[in-house]
């Protein structure tokens, strides 16, 4: 569960917190009935991937129902992926693509060999002279894989 607090704009009126937007609604309607219509929104305790998506989604009050209704509960590995899209794609692509991203977990190097194993087969007098660290490097540069977290690389770089 996340919670959320509401931040007046206005310094004469106190926010409120919130986990449902049941309960921001209800604070939204106390707040205006005291004259206070917009309030920020700030991430305050959750899961620990979610801080990140919350800022990439940049949630504000007006789309705070989505948080609730589609981004709060996404697991930790999906909201990696949808805050890797949103550096790219708008919020609303970046949630009807962000399964297709693909992640692998270990560093370039590992990646880079384990492409080269299953999709070459290389004779046994070759296989140490591979250089795998250049590889990944090469790979990086090119923009083919792109390191997000350290030992975690989004392998379909190109393809957003």
């Amino acid at each position: 569960m996340t919670e959320l607090y509401a931040q007046p704009y206005s310094i004469e009126h106190t926010g409120f917190y919130f986990d449902s937007i049941e309960r921001f609604e209800n604070g939204m309607e106390q707040l205006n009935e005291r004259g206070c219509e917009e309030v920020e929104i700030q991430f305050i305790n959750g899961d620990a991937h979610h801080p990140s998506l919350f800022d990439a989604a940049n949630i504000q009050q007006g789309d705070i129902s989505l948080w609730f209704d589609e981004l709060e509960d996404l697991a930790s590995d999906d909201a990696t992926r949808l805050c890797y899209l949103l550096d790219y794609l708008s919020l609303e692509d970046a949630l009807s693509r962000y399964d297709e991203v693909y992640l692998h977990y270990g560093t370039a190097e590992d990646y880079a060999q384990e492409l080269i194993e299953e999709t070459t087969e290389i004779p046994e007098s070759l296989q140490y002279y591979i250089d795998y660290q250049a590889i990944a490097r090469d790979m990086k540069i090119n923009g083919e894989i792109v390191e997000i977290e350290r030992n975690l690389i989004v392998t379909n770089a190109h393809e957003f």
